[in-house]
């Protein structure tokens, strides 16, 4: 069983022993460690998309170590209360699978037989999840374009990835459950600081959203403090900062040794209007 769907026709996906088939005939190879490759190429563009390696390492050293285990309870505590046996669950831009697997085994343990399912733009980080968590199912696909049917997720997780709020609504079912993560306004301020002159704060949008209604909110504000080269760099490794910042103010965090940064998330439940 699978609940993706074919991207060039819509219609339903038949999983066989190495590869998923629509009836059109239509035909996508899973790889060795799991995934499905579901983005369509469309003529001449770049050949990777998403996180690199690099990237997808990064922040796996980061998280390993704890750093947004906090948040993640919080996500996980969310993610039960919206819980339901047989549930179909959707993790749209999951990255390497850190919080996904941990709702799936939450849900698991719980006896409620869920159909987990991540989906993310980078293959190096797809290749990571579908690693970590071999019951669940994961496929390259973007967040504006989901590979699955109108109505057909229960519970839809966006953690730190694109707001594709129209398409979003068209894959959850009537009543169905958005668990969605953000940063806040001083969200690894203490990183900025630390690389430039100028140090901004996040924008933080309102939380109301077109078509849904908001059921729960919990902010969470800590610091952290990261010790050691690696640990440093690997946080700022794995944001957008590493590539759009220069030379120079790269530069600065080498001669650091430990960083201490806030953390900062909202938390955010909302139900289908």
């Amino acid at each position: 069983m699978t609940i993706f769907r074919c991207p060039n026709c819509g219609q339903s996906l038949t999983r066989e022993p190495h590869r998923l088939v629509c009836p059109a005939g239509h035909s996508f190879d899973l790889a060795k460690s799991g995934y499905v490759n579901l983005l369509l190429s469309h003529g001449a563009g770049p050949k990777h998309h998403g996180d690199d390696k690099r990237m997808v390492k990064a922040r796996s050293t980061f998280l390993q170590k704890g750093h947004y285990a906090p948040m993640r309870q919080e996500l996980l505590r969310q993610g039960l209360a919206a819980a339901s046996e047989n549930m179909v669950v959707l993790d749209a831009g999951c990255g390497e699978g850190y919080y996904t697997a941990a709702l799936a085994e939450l849900l698991r343990q719980q006896g409620l037989c869920p159909h987990v399912a991540g989906i993310d733009i980078s293959k190096e980080a797809l290749q990571e999840a579908a690693k970590r968590d071999r019951q669940s199912e994961y496929a390259v696909a973007s967040c504006f374009h989901l590979p699955v049917g109108d109505g057909s997720i229960d519970l839809l997780l966006s953690v730190f990835a694109p707001y594709c709020g129209e398409e979003f609504l068209r894959v959850l079912r009537p009543g169905g459950s958005f668990l969605m993560v953000i940063p806040l306004e001083n969200h690894l301020y203490g990183l900025k600081q630390a690389i430039y002159e100028k140090p901004y704060r996040n924008e933080v949008k309102p939380y109301d959203l077109p078509g849904f209604r908001l059921e729960e909110c919990r902010e969470l504000r800590y610091q952290i403090t990261l010790h050691g080269q690696e640990e440093i760099e690997s946080l700022f490794m794995m944001t957008p900062y590493y590539y759009k910042t220069g030379a120079a103010d790269r530069q600065k965090l080498l001669t650091k040794t430990t960083l201490t940064t806030p953390a900062e998330f909202a938390v955010l439940r909302y139900k289908k209007i």
